[in-house]
């Protein structure tokens, strides 16, 4: 008698990462629409006096990046990063999470004194890599190829003079901090998870007030 499991096996269904995909997707149109529109010049982050007290900016910055083919290989990493990490968390969590990493370097580049970035879709990359590193950490897991591919990146915007590697490390920050909290919380209710990301997310925004006020 032939097996019907055999003849018909069972295959996991494939993991859907809508947030991934959709925060890929508006990355790649926010910059086409930045090569002919003036919205680079609207989203881009800096210490800048006429940047001060536009909340939108830090919020959407991870959003940002010069180049389309920055664009679409940013989109690419975030679905590949977003298959592992977005099941896990839920996709609300990590579109989340994915914006406030960005904040970081919004609020980073900001404390730093640079101009001008229009470069935070690596931002949110990095975050999500960080907070990723951290709980594998805590999880006893081996996380050096985290680190050394967070550090080489970070080295690489050093050389070639670029001021993201300055956004970078304050979102591998919030990051980090952000799968220290989520490893906190995991166990208790959604409302306690959203607290403690918007804990964070306030402790950015009054970082940026004081440079706004000073």
């Amino acid at each position: 008698m032939p097996d019907r499991w055999s003849e018909h096996p069972v295959r996991p269904a494939p993991a859907l990462c809508p947030a991934s995909l959709a925060l890929a997707v508006v990355t790649v149109l926010v910059t086409i629409a930045a090569r002919f529109t003036p919205l680079s010049s609207m989203l881009a982050s800096g210490a800048v006096k006429a940047y001060d007290f536009q909340i939108w900016r830090p919020l959407v910055f991870s959003l940002t990046t010069s180049s389309i083919f920055g664009a679409v290989l940013s989109g690419l990493l975030l679905v590949l990063i977003g298959h592992q990490i977005e099941p896990m968390t839920g996709s609300v969590q990590f579109a989340f999470l994915y914006l406030l990493c960005g904040v970081g370097g919004s609020t980073a580049i900001s404390l730093a004194g640079a101009s001008y970035c229009f470069e935070g879709s690596l931002c949110g990359l990095f975050g999500l890599m960080a907070a990723s590193a951290v709980v594998k950490y805590v999880q006893k897991q081996d996380v050096r190829a985290d680190v050394v591919l967070l550090t080489m990146f970070i080295i690489w915007a050093i050389v070639i003079g670029s001021y993201t590697w300055i956004a970078d490390i304050g979102a591998v920050v919030v990051g980090a901090v952000s799968g220290w909290a989520w490893l906190q919380t995991r166990w208790s209710s959604h409302r306690r998870q959203l607290g403690a990301g918007l804990a964070i997310l306030a402790v950015c925004l009054a970082a940026l007030v004081v440079t706004w006020v000073v």
